[in-house]
């Protein structure tokens, strides 16, 4: 059943943007474990094999480099990023300390407004969980997060926290692919969150941030399997 909605996501849907078009096959393609780690992102290929020219697969590409699904090598090109458990671990640990910072301050200031777009992409999410669709489930996560830090305010937090988002994306979206419960708990991870936004509860909103990513890397650890690179 997986495979078959994994599938799906290869289809080009003409309402798209040709370089989302792209851009969507070929961070399917990642997850999935067509491309490996390590591969090398020809140009050339892709273009013959989608049927689009190269332009919209350098913007897919840089898109996909700015979340750490691939990187440039110097005189080989792009190629899938190859990222290890212990580097992940490491983003987590960072995250944790300047997310639950940022979800404190947030707290202070969060207005209606803010709650409500917050609210409003928890019943998104949960739209996600029903069609069991882990990468619009993902995306929509880093919009939450995003938006809390962009309601804290602290340009330096911003600019850091979105320099280490991306990296430990492959492997969220496979842990969640893995384990369907994990998305419902990490559901009521972010509605905790959210109301204690709304009780302007700095401490608690903290608290449940922290909480929310050392649960992330659990499930990671949990699923990773054998392998030490995804």
């Amino acid at each position: 059943m997986l495979n078959v909605k994994m599938d799906k996501l290869f289809k080009i849907n003409d309402y798209e943007l040709l370089s989302k078009k792209v851009y969507r096959i070929l961070k399917a393609r990642i997850i999935k474990g067509d491309l490996k780690p390590g591969e090398k992102i020809l140009e050339v290929n892709i273009a013959e094999q989608l049927g689009v020219s190269r332009t919209p697969i350098r913007e897919a590409l840089r898109e996909l480099a700015a979340e750490g699904f691939v990187k440039m090598i110097p005189n080989q090109g792009m190629a899938v990023n190859n990222v290890s458990i212990e580097d992940i671990k490491e983003v987590l640990q960072i995250r944790k300390l300047l997310e639950g910072f940022a979800a404190s301050i947030a707290a202070k200031k969060i207005n209606k407004g803010e709650i409500k777009k917050l609210e409003k992409i928890i019943e998104k999410m949960n739209i996600s969980i029903s069609k069991d669709d882990v990468l619009v489930y993902s995306d929509l996560n880093g919009e939450f997060h995003n938006l809390i830090l962009n309601i804290c305010g602290n340009k330096r937090l911003i600019k850091i926290c979105t320099n280490l988002n991306g990296s430990d994306h492959r492997f969220r979206i496979r842990a969640l692919r893995d384990n369907s419960e994990r998305l419902k708990y990490s559901l009521k991870e972010h509605q905790e969150i959210v109301e204690a936004l709304k009780r302007k509860d700095a401490e608690q909103a903290e608290r449940l941030s922290k909480k929310h990513i050392n649960n992330v890397l659990e499930n990671i650890l949990t699923h990773k399997g054998k392998e030490e690179d995804i």
